[in-house]
């Protein structure tokens, strides 16, 4: 019977936490440290600082603390999504509105205390103090953040941003207390901060889009439940337009960045984010002005999460020309 139940309950857990977005919170931390940070290093002769089992004690705990803000997320936002997206609902269905608080609160003290480990580990407890910020970031989000005009988008695009920079945060403080490390890569510090930096204004950006578009989409129940989203203060029309300005934006920056790249005769990763990073942007900056239904925006905002896996994975093809 016990078995019976976990079954039953797995895949609506799975659901509630958001299975596919952390998968990309794991590749993109591990293509951040492997992929630019490890292959600076390996022409140096060395390995990380952050040893392999730090770092997977760093994403785990980014994960946890992702899946404990997708259960609050949705512990808020109940009513809306009932109107929403009622096929999706979680939380009330399979798991009692009790049990996803004690989830958030379990999850929380797992990843808060694991984080404190590592801290020290990294040499810095102040690196800890991130931890909590982002419970208590993700908590507001959830309970007032998103019902108010751009705030939560901001709040959500700026957690999206510090996933790749908390992993250049624990090395780049790790390798500090490794003195003869750190001089060997000295020279190269600034690129490495460069290229994450690059990295993390992109999630940052299409992150926003996202949310500005997923507020356009469930425009009917923000409405009906009293939130101040973009969408329900300005209308679909001003969402519309903003999305397309960051879009733009974004195509400016890939675009400065390529030529960067071909300047520097890195043409094979110039030519993976001409074809999957400018061109889906430019062919998705088209379908966001033309978008006036509910399932445009749904869609829309399944392929920007594409978009986004291809910078990805951009970034291991760019490690091979580093």
């Amino acid at each position: 019977m016990k078995h019976s139940k976990f079954g039953r309950l797995a895949l609506p857990f799975l659901k509630l936490i958001r299975w596919p977005n952390l998968l990309i919170v794991i590749a993109t931390q591990y293509m951040v440290m492997y992929a630019v940070i490890g292959r600076v290093y390996a022409a140096y002769g060395i390995e990380p600082a952050l040893g392999p089992l730090l770092f997977f004690i760093l994403v785990l705990v980014t994960v946890i603390i992702a899946a404990a803000g997708y259960i609050i997320n949705d512990y808020f936002d109940l009513r809306t999504d009932r109107i929403n997206k009622p096929e999706s609902v979680v939380i009330g269905k399979y798991f009692p509105r009790r049990m996803a608080i004690k989830l958030h609160i379990v999850l929380n003290s797992i990843a808060i205390a694991a984080g404190f480990y590592l801290s020290l580990e990294a040499g810095s407890f102040r690196l800890w103090l991130l931890f909590p910020m982002m419970t208590i970031l993700l908590w507001f989000y959830s309970e007032r953040y998103k019902k108010r005009i751009l705030s939560g988008n901001l709040a959500v695009a700026f957690m999206s941003a510090m996933v790749v920079i908390v992993v250049w945060l624990f090395e780049f403080f790790a390798l500090r207390q490794q003195p003869g490390k750190f001089m060997t890569v000295y020279t190269q510090l600034g690129l490495i901060s460069r290229v994450i930096m690059a990295y993390a204004v992109f999630a940052f950006i299409l992150t926003l889009v996202r949310e500005i578009i997923k507020d356009a989409e469930d425009v009917e129940g923000d409405a009906a439940t009293d939130c101040r989203t973009l969408a329900v203060v300005l209308g679909i029309g001003y969402s519309r337009n903003l999305s397309m300005g960051l879009l733009i934006v974004t195509l400016l920056l890939t675009i400065t960045g390529c030529w960067f790249l071909i300047e520097t005769s890195r043409i094979v990763p110039a030519a993976w984010f001409l074809l999957f990073v400018i061109v889906p942007v430019i062919y998705l900056t088209y379908k966001v002005n033309r978008a006036g239904l509910k399932e445009h925006f749904h869609r829309i905002g399944n392929q920007l999460k594409l978009v986004m896996l291809s910078g990805i994975l951009g970034l291991f093809v760019l490690s091979l020309y580093l």
